[in-house]
């Protein structure tokens, strides 16, 4: 099984246009809420390229990222990556979490939700439209990631479990923020995927090895894998972002 992202040459503007919205959108709360969203944007970054290093190092993910017609290096795409799909979950998770812990819940998950899926839905119409504009197929860029390959499973499997481990073992005074993030953290990955795939430029896909082709799987598969993807494959392997700024003593 793979998560599939179909993007074209313009996605890396677009990509670009995020950044600096979500740096303007975090320097924002900075101000008005203090240093814990600057931590939160910095780690979030950090620990999105190690996860971003570890799939291109592993060959689980396979694509390619341009800005206009300029192919990207790899390590500058890594870069762009996580300084955009870390943050723009990491921090209005941050966000709701300060706000549930203080009982302004509704209006906090309200902009939040707003802020993401416009966010969400920005990049996804854009890659939409680029994809629809292309004048063949061979100028799609099409990014595959391994979901399930034996070895990284087990591996994936063990990363998960210790860090859910230290999530509980989290001072109890810490508990109810913490896995306010984490749910806010799946729920906005979990909208952008739903987003995207109803746009045609997220979807999950699976490899026929009879017809040696990809083929995308009945809509109860789609919302299986994405569901799957957001709440356990990227959620427990984001949540250091939290409890290792809470441990070293980022957090105040």
């Amino acid at each position: 099984m793979y998560s599939v992202r179909l993007t074209t040459k313009a996605h890396g503007k677009t990509t670009f246009h995020l950044f600096l919205f979500i740096l303007a959108l975090s320097s924002l709360l900075v101000f008005e809420f203090g240093w814990n969203y600057g931590v939160i944007y910095g780690v979030s970054s950090f620990v999105h390229v190690l996860i971003e290093s570890g799939l291109y190092i592993s060959k689980l993910r396979k694509g390619e990222m341009y800005y206009g017609s300029f192919k990207l290096p790899k390590i500058l795409e890594i870069f762009l990556r996580s300084m955009v799909e870390g943050p723009a979950f990491c921090v209005p998770a941050f966000f709701i979490a300060d706000h549930v812990v203080q009982g302004d819940v509704l209006e906090a998950i309200c902009i939040a939700f707003l802020v993401v899926g416009s966010a969400s839905f920005y990049l996804g119409w854009f890659d939409r439209k680029h994809k629809n504009q292309v004048s063949s197929e061979s100028e799609l860029i099409i990014s595959r990631r391994g979901m399930n390959q034996p070895k990284g499973m087990m591996l994936l499997a063990f990363i998960n479990s210790i860090c859910l481990v230290v999530m509980v073992l989290l001072p109890q005074e810490q508990k109810a923020h913490a896995f306010a993030y984490y749910f806010a953290y799946a729920g906005f990955v979990l909208l952008f995927y739903l987003i995207n795939y109803k746009l045609g430029v997220r979807y999950i896909e699976v490899y026929n090895s009879d017809m040696k082709r990809f083929e995308k799987p009945s809509l109860g598969m789609q919302v299986a894998g994405l569901v799957y993807d957001s709440a356990y494959e990227m959620t427990l392997l984001i949540s250091p972002v939290y409890w290792l700024s809470y441990y070293l003593g980022f957090l105040h």
